[in-house]
């Protein structure tokens, strides 16, 4: 399919090129330098495409590596990285199969691991399971990962959330003090009823403490 340049657009990295169709193709400067194009230019697409696919499948590849050498991340924010660069779709699915099964790449783990490393900082079922989302993992995924979490440290964490936020309003009327709190849970992804039995365990532990300091006066 013959195409003609219609802009071209160079920095430092290399060059994004786009065409009279509509299409718009990234070249990092190696790729530049091997075949660079000129405006007005008349080319194959199809050719070009086939030119480049394996020179942006290595450099997807090695970004992708880079980016997860910083940190754990889902597939779906390692392709949104990569189609931020411009690499053709092709390119971008090639470099996450190949992560994948070379095992650098696990939504499955990735979840699992973000759930269990939120919940310990009391953050509630609700807005992990959109964090994961926001991530790109699938619904699937992200359900399972939330629904195996330890209830019982899910739970404490809760309650010490709870207690935290209970003393901070202790001056304040109960039931506006009570609102607040249990607004607060809500901000931080935690359902009704978690928040409720939350509040009430750590009620409950505050009042025994009390009890026992006064028994001991």
């Amino acid at each position: 399919m013959s195409d003609i340049v219609a802009e071209i657009n160079t920095d430092k990295k290399g060059a994004l090129v786009r065409f009279d169709g509509g299409e718009t193709l990234w070249f990092s400067r190696a790729a530049w330098s091997e075949r660079g194009l000129r405006d007005g230019e008349e080319i194959d697409l199809d050719e070009l495409k086939r030119w480049l696919l394996p020179r942006q499948y290595t450099e997807a590849l090695n970004c992708a590596v880079s980016l997860l050498a910083v940190r754990a991340r889902s597939g779906g924010e390692v392709r949104r990285k990569l189609e931020e660069r411009h690499y053709m779709e092709d390119a971008v699915e090639m470099a996450l199969y190949k992560l994948e099964k070379e095992k650098l790449l696990d939504d499955e783990a990735f979840a699992r691991d973000w759930a269990a490393s939120r919940a310990r900082r009391q953050v509630g079922k609700n807005r992990i399971l959109q964090e994961l989302r926001l991530k790109g993992v699938s619904r699937e995924l992200a359900e399972r990962a939330v629904e195996a979490l330890d209830e019982c440290e899910s739970g404490d964490q809760a309650e010490a959330l709870a207690r935290k936020l209970l003393k901070k309003h202790e001056t304040e009327e109960p039931r506006k003090a009570m609102n607040k709190v249990m607004a607060a849970l809500a901000r931080r992804g935690y359902g009704f009823d978690e928040a409720r039995r939350a509040v009430d365990q750590a009620l409950d532990s505050m009042r025994r403490e009390a009890s026992e300091e006064d028994g001991n006066e």
